[in-house]
Order: C-alpha cells, then sequence, then structure tokens
C-alpha cells in the first residue's frame, strides 16, 4: 500500500510567524500601513494580505498611508533615511536571523575585513545586508565565482544569507584558506532552515516522489527543491494542490511532503490530504494511470 509522508517540520519558520504576528497587532490597533515589498515570498498570503487593505509597494512613497513595514528580508539602512525623509513611520518586521547577518557583516566591514555574502546577488535580504557594509561587500554564489575574489593576503569576513546550503558556504570558504591572511565566518544561516534541509535530503532519498510546497519566487523553497532533486528521481515544486497531477504518483510507493518557511502551514496539509486522495481513489492505489495532459 503506497504512503504519504509529511515533514515533522513545514509552514511558517520564527521570522515569518513574528512578522505576521506584527502585521495583526498593527491592524487591531488601527494602525494605516503598506509593506515594503511583499511581506514574505508566498503570493496567496500577499494576496490575503491585500484583501486586507495592505499593498506590497515598491518603494516608500508609492504608498500614501503614515506607516510602511519592513518586510522579513530586511532592507539596506538608507531605507530608513528615505522614510525618515519622507515623513514615514517604521514598523519593522526584519527576521531576527536576517538583522544578524547585517550586524555581523557592518561588524567586519568596521574591523577591517573583506565582506564577503555567500548567497544570490539579487534577493533582498541579500541588498540589506550589502547595504550594511555601505555597498562593499562582495556578493558570490558558488566556489567557481569565489575564485574570481582577490584574497591575498586579506582578512576576509563570511556571512550567508539565512537560507543558503551549508556545503555552499563551505565551497566558498575553502576557495580562500590558501590565499587569504585570516578568513572568519560568522554562521548566519537560519538553524530552522537547516533542520528543513537535513530532513527534505533524508525524506527525498526514501520517496519515490518528492513534493515541495512553496512560492515559487521563494528563495528557501527553491533550495528544498534543488535538494530534493539531487536525492530523488522525481521531485516537483508547487503552490497549491490545483498544481497536483495524478501522473507524477502513478506506480510509485512512497511519496515525501514538505513546505518553504513562507508557506502557510494549511496550504502544506491541503496538498499533502490532496495526494492521498489521488493514491488511495484514483492513482496508484486505486488502479488507475491518470489523465495525463
Amino acid at each position: 500500500m503506497p504512503e504519504v509522508k509529511l515533514a515533522s517540520e513545514y509552514g511558517f519558520c520564527y521570522g515569518v510567524e513574528r512578522a505576521l504576528e506584527i502585521v495583526e497587532k498593527m491592524r487591531k490597533k488601527g494602525v494605516e500601513f503598506d509593506t515594503l515589498g511583499p511581506i514574505i515570498h508566498n503570493p496567496q498570503v500577499v494576496a490575503e494580505l491585500e484583501k486586507k487593505g495592505i499593498k506590497a509597494v515598491e518603494r516608500i512613497y508609492d504608498t500614501p498611508k503614515p506607516y510602511i513595514l519592513i518586510r522579513t528580508h530586511g532592507v539596506p539602512p538608507n531605507v530608513y533615511k528615505e522614510a525618515e525623509k519622507l515623513g514615514k513611520k517604521i514598523i519593522d518586521a526584519t527576521c531576527p536571523f536576517v538583522a544578524n547577518a547585517q550586524k555581523m557583516a557592518r561588524k567586519f566591514q568596521d574591523e577591517g575585513y573583506l565582506v564577503v555574502v555567500v548567497g544570490k546577488q539579487h534577493h533582498p535580504e541579500v541588498k540589506g545586508i550589502v547595504g550594511n557594509t555601505n555597498g562593499k561587500a562582495i556578493v558570490v554564489g558558488s566556489g567557481e565565482e569565489a575564485k574570481k575574489v582577490d584574497v591575498r593576503g586579506k582578512k576576509v569576513g563570511v556571512v550567508a544569507q539565512t537560507t543558503v546550503r551549508l556545503d555552499l558556504v563551505q565551497e566558498v570558504i575553502s576557495e580562500f584558506l590558501e590565499d587569504a591572511k585570516e578568513v572568519r565566518f560568522a554562521n548566519t544561516r537560519c538553524n530552522t532552515t537547516q533542520k528543513r534541509q537535513d530532513e527534505t535530503r533524508e525524506m527525498a532519498k526514501e520517496v519515490d516522489v518528492m513534493v515541495i510546497v512553496g512560492g515559487k519566487n521563494s528563495s528557501n523553497t527553491r533550495r528544498l527543491y534543488e535538494i530534493a532533486t539531487k536525492n530523488c528521481k522525481r521531485a516537483y515544486h508547487i503552490e497549491k494542490k490545483d498544481e497536483l497531477r495524478k501522473e507524477w504518483f502513478y506506480n510509485i510507493d512512497k511519496v515525501g511532503v514538505t513546505g518553504g518557511a513562507s508557506t502557510p502551514p494549511e496550504i502544506v496539509r491541503e496538498v499533502y490530504e490532496e495526494i492521498k486522495k489521488i493514491l488511495f481513489k484514483g492513482g496508484t492505489y486505486g488502479g488507475e494511470k491518470g489523465d495525463g495532459e
């Protein structure tokens, strides 16, 4: 009989839960605000907030409201100054792990280190970290990119985007060890992220199909998908249950389900329950191959 395994940790991480709690607290107080960019990388959550009158704006002056909320990913210091100039009040929902990465990058910069951020160049979190070094930090996304950074005789301080894979950080640091005068690493990765990545890796090795639930624009969700594809022959990244296809589950024994840190737990659960329906009511166990394309 087929088995559907649900990860022990799924749904919102601490930083996301904290941000959404701040949103609700401000709403109850009657505070009028919008968010600078989507509060988290999940389209369903952003859409729900918009229904409540809270829009995601690209620039501070795009909102007429007196307050602006800084999302979980954080922002560069100049954004706070811009808000002050425009007379906007800040509601800061930056994830504490992200705030720590900003702080450590700033500390390395002040101590004369060449700051290297391991992560994605254009990710909002990384932009915020780089901004805390007056834009001087170098961003690398792979060992190959790290090779191009001149660290000869320099002190190098490495911080990481909170959702980056541990093996990638290790790969980057190893490239600096031979030529740098000194290499320091501040472990700014989120511990919840590490647990989810580890569990996804182990689960993917045990199942025939792995389903990752979360926003297509979510870095932490995409990393779970990357890990799944390396350890399971068939892995799929979806945002909601409507994207499931019956043919994915034909002639299989085990399915694994997990979700990104910005994915509402109820959406992950809905996907899990829908897969069970497919398997036991019309999929593998029911003897049907599925509709196909």
